[in-house]
C-alpha cells in the first residue's frame, strides 16, 4: 500500500534547497534558497553517518539484523541482505542501520551531543541508549540546516580516514547514491531520508575534494529525489570550474 508521503512525492516533485561550497575554507559558490538553506532545520537522516563514523570508538564487523527496531521505530536497512558480519567499509557504502545503532553504543552521549553541536547541528543530550541509537542514525535528537551541513561536511573531506572515503565513494557507486554520479567526476557521499525530507550530501572528486554539495527535499527519499538534485549541483560546478 502506498503511504500518503510516498504519493504526495509522485504527485508533487519535490523542490530541492541545494548548496554547494568550496573546499577547504567553506566559501559558498551557490545557495538556490539562501533563506531555507540557513533557517531551515530537519534531521539528516543517514546523511549523518559519516559524522557518526569520526566519531565511534568502536568500529568492528557486525551482523545486521532484520527486522530491526530501536524505539518503536521499524528502520530495517534497505541495502540487499547480507549473510556474513559487516564492515565498516560496507557499513557506509550500503547504509547499514543495524551496524551503526550496534557501534553508536560505545558512544558517551555527551561528548557525541557536544561533536554535533560543533559541527553545527542542533543536538539534545540522548536519554537512553536508544535515543543515542536513533540520534547516530540521524533520526532523532540532531538537526541541521542545508548550510550547516554542508560546512560540517568540511570535517569529513579533512579526515585522513582511508575506510571513511572508499565507503563513501562506494556509496555513490554502488549505493543509494548512484542517481547523484556523473561519467566525468569522481563523486562520493550519502543519502537521508526521514519523514521530514530527504538528503544528499557529497563531495567531488571523491579523492581530492573541492567543493562539497548538499541538497534536500521536504518530501521523497534521498536515493531518487535529493541524489539527482546534488547531481544537477555538481554539473553546474563542472561548467563553473571550467570557466574560471
Amino acid at each position: 500500500m502506498i503511504t500518503r508521503r510516498a504519493l504526495l512525492s509522485l504527485l508533487v516533485p519535490p523542490a530541492a534547497c541545494t548548496v554547494a561550497i568550496r573546499v577547504p575554507d567553506g566559501a559558498v559558490l551557490r545557495c538556490d534558497d539562501p533563506l531555507r538553506a540557513r533557517e531551515q532545520w530537519a534531521p539528516p537522516g543517514s546523511a549523518i553517518k559519516p559524522l557518526t563514523w569520526m566519531n565511534l570508538p568502536r568500529r568492528v564487523p557486525a551482523r545486521c539484523t532484520t527486522p530491526f527496531f530501536l524505539g518503536g521505530h521499524r528502520v530495517d536497512c534497505t541495502h540487499v541482505p547480507v549473510l556474513t558480519q559487516v564492515d565498516g567499509e560496507v557499513a557506509l557504502a550500503a547504509s547499514c542501520n543495524a551496524w551503526f545503532a550496534a557501534m553508536a553504543r560505545s558512544l558517551d552521549a555527551r561528548l557525541f551531543q557536544h561533536k554535533l553541536q560543533q559541527y553545527g547541528a542542533r543536538a539534545r543530550l540522548a536519554g537512553s541508549v536508544e535515543d543515542l541509537q536513533l540520534q547516530a542514525l540521524g533520526l532523532e535528537g540532531v538537526e541541521f540546516t542545508v548550510m550547516g551541513l554542508a560546512k560540517a561536511y568540511l570535517q569529513v573531506v579533512a579526515s585522513p580516514d582511508p575506510i571513511l572515503r572508499k565507503g563513501l565513494e562506494r556509496a555513490v557507486t554502488e549505493g543509494t547514491g548512484q542517481l547523484a554520479a556523473l561519467s566525468n567526476l569522481q563523486v562520493a557521499g550519502k543519502t537521508g531520508t526521514t519523514s521530514e525530507g530527504s538528503w544528499f550530501a557529497g563531495f567531488a572528486p571523491a579523492r581530492q575534494p573541492k567543493v562539497i554539495v548538499v541538497a534536500h527535499t521536504r518530501l521523497g527519499h534521498g536515493a531518487t529525489d535529493a541524489a539527482p538534485a546534488a547531481r544537477e549541483i555538481f554539473e553546474w560546478w563542472q561548467r563553473f570550474a571550467s570557466s574560471r
